[in-house]
């Protein structure tokens, strides 16, 4: 079959010419005519052969029924957005942060890092100590670190906040002083370091 354009050209092509790429006026009547119609859905020339599915609408035109409906994917931000299961901790040896190295106790070079999910309401971060009696939830090995250095809280609203327990080095949250007793909140990746060489990163568990 073959249509002829308004410059006389024997197109292939129903629609636009094949030779030249004008419009060819009135080519869709007549396509309709000869290969069936339209489609009583959405209006679409059907197809020579003639076909049984609409290609626009996928209207059926042996079983005279509209196609199935269109799969909407979820949206592409939904497991973004999903709020966490929890809070963990990464405790990790980082040894730019021993700035004032001891000889008698040097930075374990090979440690790898530890993670742990904050399951409790306080979570006491320290050395620990038998004769004292001090078994910290985080127990560090860093002789920078306090017994009872510092602590993370877990918020009414189930945020995270680390709260120091006026420890004779300190601690820093992103690099800044947590004053002794007060508490800050913590946001997911936030790191917190204190002794020689530890530093604790908040990470939300999905």
């Amino acid at each position: 079959m073959s249509f002829t354009c308004r410059s006389g050209h024997a197109s292939d092509e129903p629609d636009y010419c094949s030779v030249c790429g004008a419009r060819i006026v009135g080519a869709t009547v007549i396509l309709a005519a000869q290969t069936g119609g339209f489609c009583p859905m959405c209006g679409e020339t059907r197809e020579p052969a003639p076909a049984r599915y609409c290609e626009v609408c996928r209207f059926d035109f042996h079983e005279q029924r509209p196609g199935p409906p269109p799969i909407v994917a979820p949206p592409a931000s939904a497991a973004s957005t999903a709020p966490p299961l929890g809070w963990e901790l990464v405790i990790t040896v980082d040894p730019a942060l021993d700035t004032d190295p001891d000889p008698a106790h040097p930075c374990p070079p090979f440690a790898a890092p530890r993670v742990l999910v904050i399951d409790r309401s306080e979570l006491l971060v320290g050395r620990d100590d038998d004769p004292r009696d001090i078994h910290p939830e985080i127990p560090l090995f860093d002789p920078g670190a306090s017994r009872r250095h510092a602590k993370f809280v877990r918020e009414a609203d189930g945020g995270v906040a680390i709260q120091d327990l006026a420890s004779t080095n300190g601690s820093q949250l992103n690099g800044r002083d947590v004053p002794a007793g007060t508490r800050r909140r913590l946001a997911p990746g936030d790191a917190v370091t204190l002794g020689r060489w530890t530093r604790i990163t908040l990470r939300a568990r999905r």
